[in-house]
């Protein structure tokens, strides 16, 4: 309680133009770290670190969920349960690979940075063909 009678007090004598003063670089700083976190956020997406997972509206997620997660291998940037990857087409170099030892995928559930709600543009971009891949 003396903690309280300490500070509460001050903040309450503070005069008017002060109180606005401190809220006026609160929400500054709210708004550079939000500005920071969706820089983060696109600079992820584009290079590679993550990825957007959508579940559309089912019996599962009724009302549908959008994960930022952090991409897999060879995963494409959108992605959804209906997503069908390309078929892989095996090498024909000789020697061995290390493509040919199986890796387990990591469940989405411990890759999953951020849960936003469904959006609708995301899941439709992971049905979308993906551009075949240059040598």
């Amino acid at each position: 309680m003396q903690i309280f009678r300490a500070v509460i007090p001050p903040l309450i004598h503070l005069e008017g133009g002060a109180v606005f003063k401190i809220l006026k670089w609160l929400f500054i700083i709210a708004l550079v770290l939000a500005l920071a976190g969706a820089f983060w956020m696109a600079f992820g997406l584009w290079t590679g670190i993550y990825s957007l997972y959508s579940y559309p509206p089912s019996k599962a997620h009724p009302n549908g969920a959008t994960l930022l997660i952090t991409r897999d291998e060879k995963e494409p940037t959108f992605n959804s349960p209906d997503y069908n990857p390309p078929a892989r087409q095996a090498s024909s170099e000789g020697g061995m690979s290390f493509e040919s030892l199986p890796k387990l995928k990591r469940p989405i559930a411990l890759r999953t940075v951020v849960k936003f709600p469904y959006i609708e543009w995301a899941y439709k971009k992971s049905l979308e063909k993906p551009e075949p891949e240059k040598k």
